[in-house]
């Protein structure tokens, strides 16, 4: 009986010595685990000019015009200024000619009333602090504004026809470049005459009857016109810009 007994502690201590083997040799295998790699530095920001391009002419229909400037960037996120500089961060700062320094915190950048002429625009990459980027990352593009011509007025030509007591369409708007005919259809001669502040502008002179006189409208104005040989027999014509001058 105690051989017995004594041959059950000793298997006991056998499994026991076993469980406590295995389990040392699982802690001694974990402490052989190889660490992750560091994380791979971040890559150095780069910038490009995408809009306008240098050479670029921009029409404009005034003395001025906005232009927007757009940027493409590549490894940036674009921060306000503040706080460290740190690789792969940044802001802006744009110099339009030699105007001062703008600091601009988004890709697209809206540059109002340039006038006519060549226009120079530099864009440099700051960090987060305000100091540049080394080497420094910065871009340049040159452009000109000009002012669109505007486009060839072609005349038109109207007629007013006369008789003895009206002009047929007794109200006429024209534009600059124009010519107007006025045609005698009455029994008796006439005029279409314009007379403002006192000066004469245009006259067709005495019309008898079927005859037609042609005037050039070169001018703007308004003018109640009338016959000098029936001064109750009255127009109005009014000669508008044609969009080729002033006023």
């Amino acid at each position: 009986m105690k051989a017995l007994i004594l041959g059950l502690i000793l298997a006991s201590l056998v499994i026991s010595g076993c469980v406590i083997f295995g389990e040392q040799q699982n802690v001694t295998n974990d402490t052989n685990v190889t660490p992750p790699p560091p994380p791979p530095p971040p890559k150095t920001p780069t910038m490009s000019i995408s809009s306008p391009a240098s050479g670029d002419v921009i029409m404009s229909e005034t003395d001025t015009a906005d232009v927007t400037l757009m940027l493409t960037t590549q490894n940036l996120i674009v921060k306000s200024p503040g706080g460290a500089a740190k690789v792969g961060e940044g802001h802006f700062r744009i110099t339009v000619d030699d105007g001062v320094p703008q600091p601009v915190t988004t890709k697209t950048y809206l540059i109002s009333a340039l006038g006519v002429g060549e226009h120079r625009v530099k864009v440099e990459l700051l960090n987060n602090d305000r100091t540049q980027y080394s080497p420094a990352i910065s871009k340049e593009v040159t452009f000109t504004i000009e002012k669109q011509k505007p486009a060839e007025y072609v005349p038109q030509d109207y007629t007013v026809s006369i008789s003895d007591t009206a002009y047929t369409p007794s109200s006429l708007t024209v534009k600059v470049g124009d010519t107007v005919t006025w045609t005698n259809n009455g029994a008796r001669p006439q005029t279409a005459t314009c007379f403002i502040n006192g000066a004469k502008v245009f006259d067709t002179q005495t019309l008898g009857p079927g005859k037609s006189a042609t005037i050039t409208m070169n001018e703007m104005l308004e003018c109640d016109y009338y016959s000098i040989l029936f001064r109750a027999l009255t127009g109005k014509i009014k000669v508008e810009s044609n969009g080729t001058q002033a006023g």
